[in-house]
């Protein structure tokens, strides 16, 4: 695998770009969007797949927080979603996901993808995330048919061309905050701040909201209760430290991330990847750990 990481000389520049070797089948691309649209979109990712050997790749993708828009570069029928035994629509809105995800990524696909931070859909085009959770949904039945025409003009345009369209798009859709998303926000930074390990009371008193209040925003904004986003969030920071640190000391993993103890950090690991930590690289492939980023 090659990867040449973060470039950010100016705002539309390349961040990351990833090579799978094998047969040159898969390629991820990733992108800037317009400062405008930071504070929601995390970048724009461009996938595709050459010649897989049997037709596709199938690959499993971990429990994350990502919501994700989608565009079809290609004819359709590329992405088969294995749990609901169906093709996914060309254009399509997916996550967040807290079980594994296991899909099959068809020779000739190639799509744009928007990469949202936690609660971007939302807060640009206001539809409830729960909506989403685990699953693909038709993006036309949500966005309408400016969705067909947004996919045709991303193929015929260049790279630059497609970045433009998007950040242009999704700015004319930006929607006027509400007094509730400031609440959410400072919530989110928290939780991320600390690596998941708050509690929903403490959230509470930090944001001067009720459980219940924020369990309704979250569900509405993210598509996860606060306990869930927060799991997740403290998962996929294992994740990223395991993918960026080459000598991982497994036992001071459950100490680093705020678990119990070891015995709770491996039982909550094999539950989000069907695994044991040792095990994570061989269970993850090249191309399933890069979608993950």
């Amino acid at each position: 695998m090659v990867a040449s990481w973060f470039y950010r000389h100016h705002e539309h520049e390349k961040i990351s770009s990833y090579l799978l070797k094998k047969g040159n089948m898969f390629h991820v691309h990733a992108f800037n969007p317009h400062p405008l649209l930071r504070q929601y979109v995390d970048s724009y990712l461009l996938v595709s797949v050459d010649r897989p050997e049997f037709g596709f790749i199938e690959s499993s993708l971990l429990p994350n927080t990502t919501q994700r828009l989608v565009f079809g570069l290609d004819s359709g029928n590329t992405i088969y979603d294995c749990k609901y035994s169906e093709f996914c629509a060309p254009n399509y809105i997916v996550g967040p996901n807290d079980a594994i995800r296991r899909v099959r990524m068809c020779s000739g696909m190639r799509k744009m993808m928007v990469q949202f931070k936690p609660g971007g859909l939302y807060k640009i085009f206001r539809l409830p995330a729960h909506n989403f959770n685990n699953r693909t949904r038709n993006a036309v039945e949500f966005l309408g048919k400016r969705v067909f025409e947004i996919g045709d003009l991303l193929r015929e345009r260049p790279l630059s061309g497609k970045i433009e369209l998007m950040d242009d798009w999704l700015i004319e859709n930006l929607q006027t905050p509400k007094k509730t998303d400031r609440n959410i926000d400072h919530a989110i930074r928290l939780i991320e701040q600390y690596n998941g390990n708050i509690s929903l009371r403490e959230l509470e008193h930090a944001t001067f909201t009720t459980k219940r209040t924020l369990e309704r925003h979250f569900l509405e904004q993210i598509g996860l209760l606060p306990k869930s986003f927060s799991r997740l969030v403290r998962f996929n920071g294992v994740i990223r430290f395991i993918e960026t640190n080459l000598n991982v000391k497994w036992r001071q993993l459950a100490d680093v991330f705020g678990y119990y103890d070891q015995s709770h950090f491996i039982n909550e690991f094999k539950s989000l990847t069907g695994g044991l930590p040792q095990a994570y690289f061989s269970l993850k492939t090249g191309d399933e750990r890069m979608m993950q980023v």
